[in-house]
């Protein structure tokens, strides 16, 4: 908004005579353009001429008023830079470190990327879990009859299915999926799978509740007497687990899947999200007391050492220290110091902005008296608020990797400017 009070403006006001509620307007309002950070409309020569003007009566008392407004508008204006700044660096405190875990995040997000050291004991313990989560994992026989198809199917029939983008969530999907070019390499599979079942070399299980259905389906197709429309019906609700897979002789393709490592599988447990690289010779120095490769610290973990330290989380021997409830309660007590002051603020730019609409000072209508403090103010609460709530979404994808910053962390609110704001049934002390 444009400004209406211009050295044109006073001039003109100037030449005919200040009464005293114009001489007073005009010293209030430089103090106002002061505090916005505006150029002065008025020169040493104005404010000279606003001084020596003679006044009586009614003038007197208009000047001195404006005179207490403006020690009432500089202290209001002092109290609110302060509360202002105090609370920005209580709000700055938490958000650098909430920073620093988002950095955390971050670096780990690349180091997920590339391979994790292990020793060859400790990726043989790896391989082994996994391997017994694999065989005692039931596998849906519509997934069977996937793995089989590509079994016998060239390498680009995988590429050309998964360039068609299907979500493949049934056999019915699978079968919509397969280009025609090898659509009888896919009936080839259900048939191996269905003759396989019917022989029991692949005995399935089911939900008990579809028992009574599924076992009129499942002899009929033994006996491959079922619609195309049946046996998507019966093969999407048959399971078999993965010990009779790998005992089966006519699918070699299962010994391999179980036998090999396969990241991402099974990833419930951490320990099957990463690529490995092994050490088949590794120092003792880098070895823990268990035989496992510790290494040195991970990069990530250096970013918020310090913070955590800082915090009392952990001592200098990376010991857990204080309890991360009494962390939580210690940045809370910043958060709620900040909000005080975020309260204060907001309660004297509100009386600030009134007494400035009255008056119809020459204000920006949206900013108010205190725009620059505001705007800063406002950047920082969200900044503080975007922060956390990523924090909040990431942590749960990823609770196994909580650090003890996150978790301290992840007990803090967000700031609600809405419940700061003063309201007409308010009743702030503010006065000067």
């Amino acid at each position: 908004m444009a400004r209406t009070v211009t050295a044109a403006a006073v001039k003109k006001i100037m030449t005919k005579g200040l009464t005293g509620w114009q001489a007073g307007k005009l010293v209030l309002q430089d103090m106002v353009d002061s505090c916005l950070s505006r150029n002065s409309v008025l020169t040493e020569a104005d404010m000279a001429a606003i001084q020596q003007t003679r006044m009586q009566g009614a003038d007197v008392r208009d000047y001195n008023m404006f005179m207490a407004l403006c020690r009432g508008f500089y202290r209001g204006q002092m109290l609110a830079q302060w509360a202002c700044k105090d609370a920005c660096l209580q709000i700055g405190s938490l958000d650098h470190a909430l920073q620093d875990a988002e950095k955390r995040r971050m670096v780990e997000l690349f180091e997920s990327f590339g391979p994790r050291l292990v020793t060859r004991n400790q990726y043989e313990e790896i391989v082994a879990a996994q391997r017994e989560g694999k065989l005692a994992f039931e596998y849906g026989l519509a997934y069977v009859i996937e793995e089989r198809f590509y079994a016998l199917a060239p390498p680009e029939a995988r590429a050309a299915i998964e360039e068609t983008a299907v979500d493949i969530e049934s056999v019915a999907d699978f079968v919509a999926a397969v280009p025609k070019a090898y659509k009888d390499l896919c009936e080839q599979a259900i048939d191996e799978i269905r003759r396989l079942y019917g022989d029991g070399k692949l005995p399935a299980v089911y939900d008990e509740k579809d028992a009574k259905e599924i076992k009129a389906l499942s002899v009929r197709w033994k006996k491959n007497t079922l619609s195309a429309d049946e046996t998507m019906t019966v093969v999407d609700r048959l399971y078999v687990t993965g010990q009779t897979l790998y005992d089966c002789v006519e699918l070699p393709e299962w010994r391999l899947f179980v036998d090999q490592y396969q990241q991402h599988w099974l990833d419930d447990d951490g320990r099957f999200r990463h690529a490995y690289a092994v050490l088949d010779d590794c120092p003792a120095v880098w070895l823990d007391k268990k035989g496992r490769y510790k290494g040195p610290s991970r990069p990530s973990e250096w970013i918020t050492r310090g913070t955590e330290l800082f915090l009392g989380l952990i001592d200098h021997d990376d010991i857990p220290g204080k309890p991360i409830q009494q962390v939580a309660a210690e940045l809370r007590d910043r958060l709620e110091r900040a909000e005080q002051n975020i309260g204060v603020f907001l309660a004297v730019k509100a009386v600030l902005d009134t007494a400035a609409d009255v008056l119809e000072m020459d204000v920006p209508v949206d900013a108010g008296v205190l725009a620059g403090a505001n705007m800063g103010l406002h950047a920082c609460i969200t900044l503080y608020n975007l922060r956390l709530e990523e924090l909040k979404e990431e942590q749960e994808l990823r609770r196994a990797d909580e650090t003890r910053l996150d978790k301290a962390l992840m007990l803090l609110p967000v700031i609600d400017v809405d419940r700061l704001n003063p309201h007409i049934s308010s009743s702030f002390g503010v006065s000067w």
